[in-house]
């Protein structure tokens, strides 16, 4: 597990790195769900081992990511048959067992993105996805009510996943 200098403290923190990365196209309506959702929580959190990431419609960002990411948390709109607004959390064992699942609706899935960045020889020791099926990915600005009444859910489950996996870290310590 890598260490993180903080700009608060004269030493390193021993806390896991998590990245948040936020996917989605904001003139496709629901699409941009993810980017919204990166936004409210940026907003919300201001902690040393936290990044949150704007992917926009370029989930291959990933590649980007600094190797002292524990946990990476990869938010986007879901088409996974559900009702809209129905929010979905999916480990790396889920995409694995259901390869042709449509998790993403970019060009790109999240599943060809972690085969690449595992082809670059970095790792994280977890992997989460949070999905939230659109009501409408139709052009225009701005979430449907539907979609935009679950973001505080969402939020919740993504800090969550960021408790979570601190505990985690800080009981292996």
């Amino acid at each position: 597990m890598g260490h993180i200098e903080s700009a608060r403290s004269s030493g390193p923190l021993y806390q896991p790195k998590v990245a948040v990365v936020g996917v989605g196209n904001l003139l496709r309506g629901d699409d941009g769900v993810g980017v919204h959702l990166i936004h409210k929580l940026a907003e919300m959190v201001h902690e040393d081992w936290v990044e949150f990431i704007d992917a926009g419609t370029v989930p291959d960002v990933l590649t980007l990511l600094d190797d002292k990411v524990g946990r990476l948390i990869l938010i986007d709109a879901a088409n996974a048959g559900g009702e809209p607004g129905t929010i979905y959390r999916f480990g790396l064992e889920d995409i694995d067992t259901c390869p042709g699942m449509p998790i993403s609706l970019h060009d790109i899935s999240f599943f060809d993105n972690l085969k690449l960045v595992s082809a670059l020889g970095k790792r994280f020791e977890s992997v989460v996805i949070i999905g939230i099926e659109p009501e409408s990915t139709e052009f225009g600005l701005g979430l449907s009510p539907k979609i935009s009444a679950k973001l505080p859910e969402a939020a919740s489950l993504v800090l969550d996943e960021m408790r979570e996996f601190l505990k985690q870290s800080t009981e292996v310590m």
